[in-house]
């Protein structure tokens, strides 16, 4: 079984990647964005089904992966993480979904199918315990992947998928919607019964852990957040409502998570109808991740609206190298000197890893010189 004694981990230097990043987020002048650059596994031997399905084959991926990026990548902003992982349905799973996988053993697991039949059943739903359902063992593998980081690899905790993506798994996405406006009030009870169930849970994954000084984030981003601001939601659902919708539906329940953690980071994979209702929260998300793919077309409102209020952190970047490089000065020149955005992105070992972040690193000073740095809020 892989270790961490495998790749000689420095405290040292992790300590140094962590400061870049305290930095970054209190608004100091830095002198490069991070590059959030992770070196795949040439010898992968397990599918995502059989990594999701058994936590030794996960920890030994997540581990090699943890290890490959330091080790080849010496010079890298990555600090080392790895990801305990049983799904984005956990939650769900808790008040009785049942999982499906299909043929594709590279894909993940959903719902078979919604439990609840109509949101009036919310009124006299339970809230499950936190080791119900997959939480059990999702708990299990945060332990089992803190204790073989041994302090040096943080871990994060379990994708909690966010209030209304557990909705949409508990009565799909039609009656949801249409919930929003028929009965808003009992959509608006079973919201805080499972905000309480994710508040519960949290607390036990960070015991499981080894305390905060030891995870990411209180949800599934890998990459580490600063003290203080641990909390993190996610919110894919608001790529398909409204303002409105957002600030009835999410943003009361958010703030239940940034008030107790901190304002870290929401995550919406794009686009981003409702990004300004992300800043309204109270405290507000220091941080928004989001995909590349889905929100390439959002960065100009991004650029107004998030300027000196919140950075980007922008997951499936561009992975070819000359393709990562074109686009990262594209958005360079568009974003600065308001916004911040930091690519996150997985790259082959073939495509030589130091060369290529060393590459990126360039302009990732250029980025960091051209910046207005400091917060308004």
């Amino acid at each position: 079984m892989v270790s961490v004694k495998d790749f000689s981990f420095d405290t040292d230097e992790i300590e140094r990647r962590k400061q870049l990043i305290r930095d970054l987020w209190a608004g100091h002048p830095i002198d490069h964005v991070p590059v959030l650059m992770s070196v795949a596994n040439p010898t992968s031997r397990y599918t995502i089904r059989e990594q999701f399905q058994d936590g030794d084959k996960q920890l030994e991926e997540a581990l090699t992966v943890a290890g490959l990026t330091w080790r080849e990548i010496p010079e890298g902003d990555a600090i080392p993480a790895m990801r305990p992982d049983v799904g984005c349905s956990c939650l769900a799973t808790a008040f009785g979904a049942e999982l499906y996988w299909g043929d594709d053993p590279n894909q993940t697991c959903g719902v078979k199918e919604p439990p609840l039949k109509d949101v009036e059943e919310a009124y006299d739903l339970p809230i499950p315990t936190p080791t119900s359902g997959q939480l059990e063992e999702g708990i299990a593998r945060i332990r089992k992947f803190a204790d073989a980081g041994e302090g040096l690899v943080s871990v994060s905790l379990l994708d909690m998928a966010g209030g209304l993506n557990v909705v949409c798994d508990l009565l799909g996405g039609e009656s949801m919607y249409l919930a929003m406006h028929d009965n808003p009030d009992a959509l608006l009870h079973l919201l805080d019964k499972i905000q309480q169930l994710f508040l519960d849970t949290i607390e036990l994954q960070i015991e499981a852990a080894g305390g905060q000084e030891r995870i990411t984030t209180i949800d599934f981003p890998d990459y580490w957040f600063p003290e203080g601001r641990k909390g993190h939601t996610s919110d894919d659902i608001s790529a398909a409502i409204s303002p409105e919708q957002y600030r009835k539906f999410s943003l009361p329940f958010h703030d239940r998570i940034f008030s107790r953690y901190g304002g870290g980071g929401l995550h919406n994979c794009g686009p981003n109808p409702c990004l300004e209702e992300y800043l309204r929260h109270t405290p507000a998300p220091r941080a928004i991740d989001l995909s590349y793919r889905y929100s390439q077309v959002d960065l100009p409102a991004i650029k107004k609206i998030c300027r000196k209020r919140a950075l980007i952190y922008m997951g499936e970047f561009p992975s070819q190298p000359q393709e990562a490089l074109n686009t990262f000065r594209d958005v360079m020149e568009l974003m600065t000197p308001d916004v911040m955005v930091i690519p996150v992105l997985g790259v082959p070992l073939d495509d030589h890893p130091a060369e290529f972040h060393r590459t990126m690193r360039a302009i990732a000073e250029e980025y960091a010189q051209r910046m207005d740095w400091g917060w308004d809020c």
